[in-house]
């Protein structure tokens, strides 16, 4: 193979694996608590429950920076010998455990983007066969094309990306996610405007030639229909989010009371004594609502007797309510969170335990919180990461230019 088309073909292989880990790492960074989720579905399935969430959140979390870190060396050729090893051993455990999922499908989903890209267990499978060729490729050819940055500042390179994956992580977790995937991100519609359309314009049922038609009181298109009944409002949508009060369900009772105004959605994913050292808090945050015209209310992923021995514990001064695990943890991340609500659309969302009671003395306390999870905190981290990789570029190319220039300058004063 000719030295260029080689050359050429390494580059094409660093940027294609380089991003394939950095994007997987990125992900996993940034919602470090729905992986830590994933390693524990994948224990219950192995009989593993017994392990400390502690010591999954490190695993978790290191492998998580080490692939968003391998990507980056990867992408820019950095040890170019070391990094390939480093990816083949990773894979050495990831192909066989894609291979068992794979054939055993325990899991309906491998978690390797995430929530950002959900793909199947066979794409999986395919993804790490591909990955593990052009890995031993690399590893191969690792001197047919020079790295972005000279060895001296490669380690600087790697610092910036692992300094910066840690950070996600540690911001998605005491936090929520800061760049969010999931079917109610910051900034969407709780209660969606269809489902609250009919409470303002008020629709009703007339016929004509044997079918009937809804139509509001002014845009009745003549005179010819005839009416028949006051129309049933539109059912309310609210994604996979289903609330129980008991054994029924007031999924449209409940949220679409947050359709005006303001409301917290208090989420209680881990109904443990874990919440009881805030409850005092929830309970003051809930009188200065209503004490400004707004409420909240209470979602435990508990039903039956363990809610109402939570509620006992607990003593909340708001309505609680019961919402399966799965849809909460959609919701919101962590043990418990708040989910500030404004005209039916999603403020923010926070850990609880993050919580400044200074909310509660808040002229408004849904705008007292600091916001992680709209986007703009990850947008933000990732381009000041960008920025460092590239400027440390242009210093390496810059100064390779300058020693270029004088070994050149040497060698004709030798002539």
């Amino acid at each position: 193979m000719p030295a260029g088309v080689r050359t050429a073909a390494v580059w094409l292989l660093r940027l294609a694996t380089g991003a394939t880990f950095a994007v997987s790492g990125w992900a996993k960074c940034t919602d470090p608590w729905g992986f830590v989720i994933k390693i524990q579905e994948y224990l219950a399935v192995w009989g593993w429950q017994g392990v400390p969430r502690d010591a999954v959140l490190v695993g978790a979390v290191a492998l998580s920076v080490l692939e968003l870190v391998t990507g980056v060396a990867l992408a820019t050729g950095s040890l170019r010998r070391s990094t390939p090893v480093c990816g083949l051993a990773m894979m050495a455990v990831m192909l066989p455990l894609t291979v068992y999922i794979y054939a055993a499908d325990p899991v309906a989903d491998c978690g390797c983007f995430g929530d950002f890209l959900i793909i199947s267990n066979g794409a999986t499978l395919a993804k790490n066969i591909a990955l593990t060729a052009a890995l031993a490729l690399l590893l191969v050819w690792h001197g047919a094309a020079r790295p972005l940055v000279r060895p001296s500042l490669q380690w600087l390179a790697l610092a910036i990306a692992g300094v910066y994956g840690l950070t996600l992580a540690v911001l998605g977790w005491q936090f929520q996610p800061t760049a969010d995937f999931r079917p109610y991100p910051a900034g969407s519609q709780l209660i969606s405007e269809e489902s609250t359309a009919g409470a303002d314009v008020p629709e009703y049922v007339y016929s004509k030639g044997g079918r009937e038609e809804r139509f509001a009181l002014d845009s009745l298109p003549d005179s010819t229909w005839t009416f028949v009944r006051q129309a049933a409002p539109a059912p309310a949508q609210h994604e996979g989010l289903a609330v129980f009060d008991g054994d029924e369900e007031v999924t449209d009772e409940v949220l679409d009371e947050g359709a005006r105004g303001d409301m917290m959605i208090l989420v209680v994913n881990n109904p443990g004594i874990e919440y009881l050292t805030r409850a005092r808090l929830t309970n003051e945050i809930n009188a200065a609502l209503e004490a400004r015209g707004g409420r909240m209310i209470g979602l435990v992923a508990a039903s039956g007797d363990a809610l109402e021995q939570w509620i006992e514990l607990a003593r909340p001064d708001f309505d609680v309510y019961s919402a399966s695990d799965t849809s909460l943890k959609e919701l919101a991340r962590g043990d418990a969170a708040l989910v500030a609500v404004r005209d039916g659309r999603i403020l923010w969302k926070n850990s609880l335990a993050t919580i400044d009671p200074a909310i509660v003395k808040a002229a408004s306390p849904l705008d007292a919180v600091t916001v992680y999870d709209d986007g703009r905190v990850a947008t933000w981290l990732t381009l000041s990461a960008l920025i460092c990789l590239a400027f440390l570029a242009a210093i390496d190319y810059m100064t390779r230019g300058r020693a270029t220039r004088r070994r050149a300058g040497n060698k004709t004063e030798e002539k």
